[in-house]
């Protein structure tokens, strides 16, 4: 079977514009979840420019569900923690993901996020921003409620939450759940 070459012409033609204003779409800022990053980005460049731990606890805990992070980060250990112990272990991974952000997130000051990517994954979204100063910071999200809430962030190319799961896990392996607390009491 042949096929015309106008035809062709028209169907590669009428392809290719298809992919470009699918191109463009995605360029124009169609992230559902825009408006919460540059939020949430904007309480982080205010931690930096404080240059305080709590203020970086303060803007994670508003962005996210520290309470679910703070458990996933003891992995396979979480049936260790007593329940007797839950608010203080809760309260000094608060202060440790304060540290941790502040540490990673410093050079952040510089204005509004820029989003780079908005990709699906595992139910929620990563999404891939830059500073005004250039600092490259991704976040990945889960739908809560009617909106988004950070599981976790990348700072420098540090991951928190699994930043937080190696240290948290290779320290109860190597002293215990009371090893840990003394870590994280440090």
């Amino acid at each position: 079977m042949v096929i015309p070459v106008r035809r062709l012409f028209a169907a590669l033609t009428t392809i290719a514009f298809m992919a470009l204003g699918t191109m463009a779409v995605a360029e124009a800022g169609t992230c559902p979840a825009e408006g919460f990053v540059k939020s949430a980005g904007q309480a982080y460049d205010r931690a930096a420019a404080a240059g305080s731990a709590s203020a970086f606890a303060n803007a994670a805990d508003r962005f996210s569900d520290l309470r679910s992070l703070s458990f996933f980060a003891l992995g396979q250990y979480r049936k260790d923690l007593p329940k007797s112990r839950e608010s203080e272990y809760l309260k000094l991974t608060r202060k440790f993901i304060g540290d941790t952000l502040q540490k990673h997130g410093s050079g952040l000051r510089g204005g509004n996020l820029q989003v780079l990517d908005c990709a699906p994954s595992g139910g929620g979204l990563v999404v891939s921003t830059r500073s005004a100063t250039g600092k490259k910071i991704v976040f990945r999200l889960s739908k809560a409620g009617g909106g988004y809430t950070v599981k976790d962030v990348n700072m420098q190319g540090i991951w928190l939450a699994q930043q937080m799961r190696s240290k948290f896990t290779g320290t109860v392996s190597r002293k215990g759940i009371d090893g840990l607390f003394a870590y994280l009491a440090d």
